[in-house]
């Protein structure tokens, strides 16, 4: 029932038109339900009496709704804002050796997502480049993911290129260097020992099979790298065990611009063998961490097949890609349904062999580097302490002697 004005009952509306009145805009107040002689009462919705904090209002008065603000300010605006995208990479180690502080602003927010795969975030070799024979990469590149996830990009090592530069172009040595092809040594095994201690995967790209100097210079980079105990230290020495005392990266070699014929059964069993029995006596993580039969790349052989598999992963020309995916015209005595299907290649695709070595590099455990959870910031002024280590280290000023 609804209440007239001279304060006596009458019958109300029912239905819609009762809940519209309801909720009338003007009903947002208290609602004065009696005459003007008789007593007053104030109708209060449950969620209206919490906010009363005891003072009596009219019935007139109208209740303010708290405004509603729909923009923020400039400031708050910038904070909400997604990171930058990083377009490119940055120096980390410029061409003479020397650290660049300037990579610590990418740091703050910077970040890269690309759409198409073929996006390098690292700069390939120039067809100039490639004609002079000499190489794209100086020093260290630095390049961050918005999965914030930190790029190493290194110029070659051991390279001839290098040497080449130095010796035409009447580059000066370090007075501590007497001969070009020892600088560049000991450039290569500057870089190497950073990375195996400031990083958690380091790949090994090599475009033949194979060069035993680079398993060489692999374990003396590995003698000669600064001492970083690791972690989990204290338990590897209460049972006596002195390999984990020092942190070791995964170490994973690429085998680039493989042909069909080292995806022959025979000829990988062959170059897992020979890198296992080169990297015996190394403490670096080569093996168990990748696994070319887990993910499927050789569907006819069982799991066990590989005697000892080490962390190598073969990866073939990019360029063929498109003429091995032209399916191949079906002649006058040929079926239909052969016509439809792609020129048989040996091994997956260039774009399939990319996903599973992407994937199974993501999924390898990234222990911690120090005895601290290192934040970007700190992993950064952790790396230029130690390359100042290695610049510094006595351990590569003896074994530089030893080559002159």
């Amino acid at each position: 029932v609804t209440m007239s004005e001279s304060g006596h009952s009458q019958p109300g509306l029912y239905g819609i038109d009762r809940r519209r009145r309801w909720k009338e805009p003007g009903s947002g107040g208290p609602q004065n339900l009696s005459g003007p002689g008789g007593r007053e009462r104030d109708y209060i919705a449950p969620w209206d009496r919490e906010r009363r904090d005891g003072s009596e209002e009219t019935s007139t008065a109208v209740m303010q709704k708290t405004p509603i603000i729909l923009s923020k300010p400039p400031a708050e605006r910038a904070k909400l804002l997604p990171p930058e995208r990083m377009k490119h990479s940055i120096k980390l180690v410029d061409d003479q050796m020397n650290w660049c502080d300037s990579a610590i602003e990418v740091l703050g927010g910077l970040s890269h997502s690309s759409d198409s795969p073929r996006a390098y975030v690292f700069r390939a070799q120039s067809a100039e480049m490639k004609e002079r024979g000499g190489n794209q990469t100086s020093g260290i590149d630095f390049f961050i993911t918005q999965e914030r996830i930190v790029f190493l990009d290194t110029q070659p090592i051991l390279s001839p290129s290098i040497l080449d530069h130095l010796i035409n172009n009447d580059r000066k040595l370090p007075p501590e260097y007497s001969l070009p092809h020892t600088y560049v040594e000991m450039q290569s095994l500057q870089i190497a020992a950073f990375l195996f201690t400031v990083c958690h995967v380091v790949i090994v790209v090599q475009d033949w099979f194979t060069d035993l100097s680079l398993y060489r210079f692999l374990q003396t980079a590995e003698m000669v790298k600064p001492s970083t105990p690791s972690p989990s230290h204290e338990s590897s020495s209460s049972s006596g065990s002195d390999e984990g005392t020092e942190y070791y990266p995964h170490l994973v070699f690429l085998q680039n611009k493989a042909r069909r014929e080292d995806f022959c059964p025979r000829k990988l069993r062959q170059m897992h063998l020979m890198i296992d029995q080169l990297m015996a006596h190394s403490h670096l993580r080569y093996k168990g961490t990748l696994s070319m039969l887990q993910c499927n790349v050789f569907p006819g052989l069982p799991p066990d097949f590989l005697d000892s598999e080490v962390n190598l992963f073969l990866m073939p020309f990019m360029d063929s890609e498109a003429e091995s995916e032209t399916p191949p015209r079906a002649g006058p005595s040929s079926s239909p349904l052969f016509s439809l299907l792609p020129g048989y290649r040996g091994h997956p695709s260039f774009q399939s062999l990319v996903s599973k070595l992407r994937s199974q590099v993501m999924s390898m455990a990234r222990p911690q580097l120090s005895h601290t959870i290192l934040t970007e910031k700190n992993w950064f002024h952790y790396a230029a302490r130690i390359w100042d280590g290695v610049k510094k280290s006595s351990a590569l000023a003896e074994y530089s002697r030893l080559l002159a």
